[in-house]
């Protein structure tokens, strides 16, 4: 039987199109089980994180919360038997017209121990003390609010407490503060430690810390150079150092916070907060 150079043709385009429908049907349904940690599990976890980043002013709810029931709190003294390990110790709201709008909810650590007894004078001098000044002298229309979040993961309690003054014209300044304790062993906690709990490798954290801050400064960069008053980093300061680093939290879903609260020192509302 003789077979002309058409049908030859004709069949070489079929087996390549045969192949071709083959090759694109297995792509789409199994490039993506041959390893389950591939760029859409980075993608996602990336996404996931920066929508904590973007909610960290929304997580204020003035309580404690349990991150599961495997808490054991058996060696740990508490200066109120009658209370949780973080309660409301302040709460008040007042208005005097011209004068001042208060809302307050500023918490306690309730520990007996040395370097909670600090922490929670400290809590005492900047807000419960700030509160005061501004009931006696304000002269200003002044806007105070004081709210705080608290998590234990497994043994680990952690507090940020966060403040909002606006003093007449003076721009707005959120304060923040932050405390970690191991209920385990009785001690506050640093970052460098809570990054040995977490597993996170301390030059892989510091990298992104660079990176998240400048990428942040340069938005604020454009914004002043369109002529906005906006907060420019000082990115050669030491505040980004780990060792430097004061304020973080273990939150909701053993997510780690490191934040860089700038009105603690400026009149400013800007922060930057990295999630691991």
């Amino acid at each position: 039987m003789k077979i002309n150079l058409r049908t030859i043709i004709f069949g070489i385009i079929i087996i390549v199109c045969v192949f071709a429908v083959n090759f694109a049907v297995y792509w789409q349904f199994f490039r993506n089980t041959e390893n389950p940690q591939t760029a859409d599990n980075t993608i996602s976890t990336s996404q996931e994180t920066a929508q904590l980043e973007d909610n960290f002013k929304n997580i204020f709810e003035n309580r404690l919360d349990y991150q599961g029931y495997d808490v054991n709190t058996t060696g740990v003294l508490k200066i109120d038997s009658s209370q949780d390990l973080i309660y409301t110790w302040v709460t008040k709201e007042s208005v005097v017209e011209n004068k001042y709008d208060l809302d307050l909810n500023i918490p306690r650590v309730n520990i007996s121990n040395t370097s909670v007894e600090k922490f929670n004078e400290k809590i005492k001098e900047l807000y419960v003390d700030k509160a005061n000044d501004i009931i006696l002298n304000a002269t200003n229309n002044t806007i105070y609010t004081v709210e705080y979040m608290s998590y234990i993961n497994t043994n680990i309690l952690s507090l940020v407490i966060k403040s909002t003054l606006k003093e007449g014209n003076n721009p707005q300044r959120v304060i923040i503060q932050t405390y970690n304790y191991n209920l385990s062993t009785n001690e506050e906690i640093t970052l460098k430690q809570m990054l040995e709990i977490k597993g996170l490798q301390e030059n892989t954290v510091k990298n992104t810390i660079v990176n998240k801050v400048q990428e942040a400064n340069r938005e604020a960069e454009d914004l002043k150079n369109l002529g906005y008053n906006v907060y420019v980093r000082d990115l050669s300061s030491e505040i980004y150092e780990i060792e430097n680093t004061e304020n973080f939290i273990l939150g909701a879903n053993n997510y780690l916070y490191i934040i860089y609260p700038y009105g603690n020192s400026n009149y400013t509302d800007e922060m930057d907060v990295i999630v691991f």
